[in-house]
């Protein structure tokens, strides 16, 4: 092969189209021991207290909001997968961008976390619930205006939610508790999603 040859089948060679994904922080990028909780929750919700809509409760008061953070604190650890993550982004695999629905009050916290694991740099965008709108809802608005090829997300009710309402792939992170409810496209941990759609 010549060098007008090569030159010409490298510039005419095939873009490989960059994924762009979204996703969430607490059980998703972040590991979660309170991921645990959402099905007995569920049940509670649904079965004792007869509330069938996805609907999540918003901390109002100075106490309740230092009690949401206190639980939220256990979003200590990176999830097993974001390494593999900050890879697909370094080779340009992946475009990822973080939505988080953590509500505005807990912004500081999580700038915190990200650079304290030196994760900031990995996302394209970081998106927080500042208006503190319902988290299923505020999700669906940020994957319709960003037009995400797959969603991240851990909470079941949600995933349900987002899959019913966006043309997005919507992957699961299921826990120990729930890992039996059918789903077409649910993992264990970020690693085995970002394998599978990374290909």
């Amino acid at each position: 092969m010549n060098k007008r040859c090569a030159i010409f089948l490298w510039y005419h060679a095939p873009v490989k189209k960059k994924i762009i994904v979204g996703l969430d922080f607490d059980g998703v990028v972040a590991y979660s021991p309170l991921r645990l909780l959402r099905l007995p929750v569920a049940v509670i919700k649904r079965n004792v207290l007869g509330i069938r809509e996805t609907h999540f409760w918003i901390p109002k008061s100075s106490l309740e909001k230092r009690l949401w953070s206190l639980a939220f604190s256990t979003s200590v650890f990176p999830a097993r997968g974001t390494e593999l993550l900050a890879q697909l982004v370094d080779d340009g695999t992946v475009e990822a961008h973080l939505v988080t629905a953590r509500f505005s009050f807990m912004q500081d916290e999580l700038d915190r976390w990200l650079d304290r694991q030196g994760m900031r740099q990995v996302f394209t965008s970081i998106t927080v619930n500042k208006k503190n709108e319902q988290p299923h809802r505020f999700k669906e608005r940020i994957i319709k205006a960003n037009r995400f090829d797959y969603f991240v997300e851990d909470n079941l009710d949600i995933v349900q939610y987002l899959a019913s309402r966006t043309k997005t792939n919507i992957f699961w992170i299921y826990n120990l508790l729930d890992h039996f409810i059918p789903y077409p496209n649910k993992f264990p941990y970020l690693k085995k999603a970002l394998q599978e759609l990374a290909g």
